[in-house]
């Protein structure tokens, strides 16, 4: 993990959301959340993060229209996409704008791991 590394978790359950709140803040990473695409955008404009986690599926703007509007800005911003309905289905809407996709439901082993890897870190054996 970087130092400083923030992560914005973007989720209209609010379970999942505070869920995988817990699991990053676990990890160490500071990390906020928001419980709409929209919301989400404005205060990742506002702030600034590292990496975005965000559902997929959510009332109004989506995930990868959230993941669209945050690129445009900050091209350099990872974004991990959380569905429940599969990689292929995220991945077939050919957006570059999305870095990664992990499938609901998922351990604290599993977010570590895709973190790593957008950080192009190895995991420890």
């Amino acid at each position: 993990m970087e130092i400083g590394e923030r992560i914005l978790v973007v989720d209209d359950n609010d379970v999942i959301r505070i869920a995988v709140s817990k699991m990053l803040s676990r990890l160490g990473y500071e990390v906020s959340s928001a419980d709409s695409g929209e919301n989400g955008l404005r205060i990742f404009l506002k702030n600034q993060f590292d990496i975005v986690f965000s559902d997929y599926e959510m009332p109004g703007m989506d995930g990868v229209a959230f993941a669209c509007s945050i690129k445009k800005s900050f091209p350099r911003t990872r974004v991990v996409i959380m569905t429940g309905a599969g990689k292929d289905t995220v991945f077939s809407r050919k957006s570059t704008a999305v870095d990664d996709v992990i499938s609901k439901p998922f351990t604290l082993a599993e977010i570590d791991e895709t973190i790593q890897n957008l950080s192009g870190k190895a995991l420890c054996a």
